[in-house]
């Protein structure tokens, strides 16, 4: 990944191109991993950890009252949107789950998560990500394995990193 990522970046910055990030599960570390990128001040305009609803509203202008949904490609694409509309930049990521240890006050359970990535003009990728999918194992149970809260932060932001890749590679070519 780390490799893919640094293409992704280089063609960002070569392009003149900038990203934004909304978080909220991942806790920051969307942002950290495009941050650890060598030249990250040529394309990295910043982000926000929107962890509660009022963060939300006052720092990008989302309605995340309790009547709406979250954790969900639209609210994922809602945040991306807000989020590069408040700091002009090019591509936005927008990222919005429950890393647990257990469901978040809408009952929604750990390990969901839904991440959107915006590009130039109308290009948009859309990821859901649901309870711990990605290990596709039971233990002696027959119960899923459960990660714990730091694990599934890190397998949100591996994630997002993977889709915006991937939207780069379809915007600028291979990388």
């Amino acid at each position: 990944m780390r490799c893919r990522l640094a293409a992704a970046m280089a063609k960002l910055a070569a392009s003149g191109q900038t990203i934004a990030v909304a978080e909220t599960s991942a806790g920051g570390l969307i942002s950290a991993k495009l941050l650890a990128q060598p030249g990250a001040s040529k394309f990295y305009l910043g982000g926000v950890v929107t962890y509660t609803e009022a963060s939300k509203t006052d720092l990008i202008g989302v309605d995340a009252s309790k009547s709406r949904p979250t954790a969900t490609e639209p609210h994922a694409y809602e945040l991306a949107a807000a989020v590069r509309a408040k700091l002009g930049s090019d591509w936005a990521i927008g990222e919005t789950g429950v890393a647990g240890p257990a469901p978040n006050s809408r009952g929604i359970a750990p390990g969901v998560c839904a991440i959107a990535v915006l590009g130039p003009g109308k290009r948009r990728l859309t990821k859901s990500l649901w309870p711990d999918d990605q290990l596709n194992a039971s233990d002696a149970y027959g119960q899923a394995p459960k990660l714990p809260r730091e694990d599934r932060m890190q397998h949100f932001s591996a994630a997002a990193i993977d889709l915006l890749c991937d939207a780069i590679a379809v915007e600028h070519g291979d990388l």
